[in-house]
């Protein structure tokens, strides 16, 4: 039997990785100052350009990677 990771559509898991690679950086400095641990301030802004670079784009990969999901699942429940 197949993963779930294995059924999905190429295009899914490639906007899923950029968005998990894209946004750490963000999510790691923002729990670090949630925690107090280090007092982001400006700090929190300089992981702002990566974001932006990699959300809107992997947003748009994991849209369509999901439509071709769906698509192909639904494909194949016809065929069975």
């Amino acid at each position: 039997m197949k993963s779930s990771w294995n059924k999905l559509h190429l295009i899914l898991k490639i906007g899923l990785i950029i968005f998990l690679i894209g946004c750490s950086p963000f999510f790691i400095v923002m729990g670090l100052d949630a925690l107090g641990i280090i007092s982001a301030g400006n700090f929190a802004l300089g992981t702002g350009p990566l974001v932006a670079l990699s959300f809107y784009p992997s947003l748009i990969l994991i849209i369509i990677g999901s439509i071709l999901t769906y698509r192909k699942r639904s494909k194949n429940k016809i065929l069975q």
